[in-house]
């Protein structure tokens, strides 16, 4: 058997990866221009929602805080739809793909949030 795998390169490198790495194969109709637009134009609708919040909110209130709270909603709102359409494509169960998303949207959002405090509060950056 390895005699006869071992002819065929792409085979043997193919199986090699599958079983030791866990990894498969690329797909070879899959386009990396097509996939990167996919990306980039959902990382621009879900990830404008925050900043979007604020744009809609600013003529209505002044408080910050509710500004805040809209953004943070209508951002868990457009991870949950996207941790949704993520168990739609790629058959996962709905209820951890959108906990995954969430979570992962989460900490990104944190880190943001952290940052932007930490700059602002302790080295005296402003806007």
């Amino acid at each position: 058997m390895v005699d006869i795998l071992s002819r065929y390169k792409d085979i043997m490198a193919d199986h090699k990866l599958t079983m030791q790495q866990g990894l498969l194969p690329p797909d070879p109709e899959d386009s990396p221009l097509k996939n990167g637009m996919v990306t980039f134009i959902s990382f621009l609708c879900f990830g404008s929602t925050p900043l979007l919040t604020y744009l809609i909110l600013n003529p209505i209130t002044d408080d910050k805080n509710i500004k805040f709270g809209g953004a943070c909603i209508v951002t868990l709102l457009a991870l949950t739809l996207l941790g949704l359409a993520k168990a739609r494509i790629s058959g996962q169960q709905y209820l951890s793909s959108v906990a995954v998303v969430v979570f992962n949207g989460g900490i990104a959002a944190a880190a943001a949030y952290g940052i932007s405090y930490v700059l602002n509060n302790v080295f005296g950056i402003e806007e």
